[in-house]
């Protein structure tokens, strides 16, 4: 039979609970700020009668909503400097991707870095200047997390309503 001294316990007890309580603390930080998000994301929804049938958020940073129905897109970008948009896809002519694209030299290689991603939207109406909305910024995050793939994915989501 195994015995254990009730000090050992305590004592290893209390470093488990004070090595895996940052880890709880950052879960449920990470968890309410998401929920804020999705709050913030609904409400201007709701404000603008949009009800997404396709969403995608990504990063924690980054939410966008297609309406089918109505054929409107709500993005919106959280963070330090937020930005709520509604893009009715019905005045939009052209969906295309835009990068910014920078040459580092380390060593004789030549290294090619993003700066930013973002979809860009072209309207019918020449007056109106063209829309973009960020997708990836290098700024803000070091690396990319499939942020090209979702660029991709949204431009023929969009194309396809754009062509009915």
């Amino acid at each position: 039979m195994i015995s254990i001294d009730s000090v050992t316990l305590v004592v290893t007890s209390f470093a488990l609970l004070a090595s895996a309580s940052p880890f709880v603390y950052y879960s449920y930080k990470l968890r309410k700020i998401s929920n804020e998000n999705l709050a913030t994301f609904e409400e201007f929804s709701s404000t603008n009668n949009v009800i997404p049938t396709q969403h995608e958020r990504w990063r924690n940073h980054y939410h966008l909503g297609l309406d089918n129905q109505s054929k409107k897109l709500i993005y919106h970008r959280f963070g330090s400097y937020p930005e709520q948009s509604l893009i009715d896809l019905g005045e939009v002519a052209k969906v295309s991707i835009q990068e910014k694209i920078r040459r580092v030299l380390v060593g004789k290689e030549k290294r090619f870095i993003l700066d930013f991603l973002a979809l860009q939207f072209h309207f019918k109406d020449a007056s109106h200047s063209p829309k973009t909305i960020e997708i990836y910024d290098g700024e803000l995050f070091s690396d990319m997390a499939g942020e090209r793939g979702i660029a991709q994915k949204w431009r023929k989501i969009l194309e396809n309503h754009l062509k009915d």
